[in-house]
């Protein structure tokens, strides 16, 4: 009987310590599942297969995926299949909401190492860059072996078990900008970035230097997939269940206490957050980038399938 792997949830899996483990079940899971998915068929060989079209040779073939699917597939060879990578984790404060529950910087963590898994399973080169409100102060040289692969868990680890004190150290001496790191990407390569993107009233230039470096990716014909990660209960909606109690809330970025009652500001908050959200959505549409919303209170494989779909598309 084949092994099941249910959805992960990381309020069940954020006290587990073998991180490299984790996200290599993870990654099976979500393998696994795609054998039951609409993609069956075209699933863990997606970078390895493209759809036949009519008038094409016959000699490339895939005749048992045929027998298997029904469907004509053709076998592609590594010069046509091989993907550069590059997977880009936003580390800074607001990452780190909310701290007691699940926080988007552990689903971000999580969800990079299990990219970065695919990605080495189908001999794409990837990198990892960590980077946070002052630029990237870690990243890798972009590779397909395993050892990379292992190389890059082994980053991920601290952050995933909250003892990252030597990486926040670090951070102060930034190794590269945001532009920097763009403009050593090559083109016609493929750029993931786990952030919530969230700029503050005083950071109106850096939202707009994101923005043109967005902009300078996509006219190196990359492709870009932006995952925004939230916690939508309390983001989005400002729900803490607190009742008429009000909330002490800190700025993770600054240290900055505020007493608020939820309650009395929800609706202007809320509008406030649909508008953002809508802005957000539109300068992707604009530049031709896909994004997708990931909730840290559902699965991972919500985030992996935005990444999948992706990853398809390019072959």
């Amino acid at each position: 009987m084949p092994q099941s792997f249910p959805p992960l949830l990381l309020k069940e899996i954020q006290s587990y310590s073998d991180f490299e483990l984790l996200a290599n079940k993870a990654k099976e899971g979500f393998i696994a599942g795609l054998h039951k998915s609409p993609f069956r068929g075209f699933s863990v060989e997606f970078a390895e297969h493209r759809p036949y079209n009519p008038g094409e040779s016959v000699k490339n073939i895939d005749w048992k995926l045929l027998a298997r699917t029904d469907k004509k597939y053709i076998k592609q060879f590594d010069e046509e299949t091989n993907l550069k990578a590059h997977i880009w984790l936003d580390t800074s404060g607001s990452m780190r909401f909310p701290e007691k529950l699940e926080s988007k910087l552990k689903f971000g963590t999580l969800t990079a190492a299990v990219i970065g898994g695919l990605l080495q399973q189908q001999k794409d080169s990837f990198s990892l860059g960590l980077f946070n409100e002052n630029g990237f102060y870690q990243r890798s040289a972009c590779k397909s072996t395993r050892g990379h692969f292992q190389q890059q868990l082994a980053t991920l680890s601290p952050l995933w078990l909250g003892n990252d004190s030597t990486q926040k150290i670090n951070t102060s001496a930034v190794n590269q900008t945001m532009e920097e790191a763009i403009l050593n990407v090559g083109r016609r390569q493929l750029v993931v970035i786990l952030s919530d993107f969230l700029w503050g009233p005083a950071e109106a230039a850096a939202e707009a230097s994101f923005w043109k470096y967005m902009a300078l990716l996509r006219f190196q014909k990359c492709e870009v997939l932006l995952l925004q990660i939230q916690h939508e209960q309390q983001e989005l909606n400002l729900d803490f269940a607190s009742g008429n109690r009000p909330i002490k809330f800190m700025d993770l970025e600054t240290n900055e206490f505020i007493k608020l009652q939820p309650d009395e500001i929800q609706m202007a908050y809320k509008k406030i957050e649909s508008e953002r959200n809508k802005e957000f959505n539109d300068k992707c549409i604009q530049l031709g980038i896909d994004s997708f919303i990931a909730d840290v209170s559902k699965p991972i494989e919500q985030a992996l399938t935005a990444f999948f779909v992706k990853r398809s598309k390019l072959h």
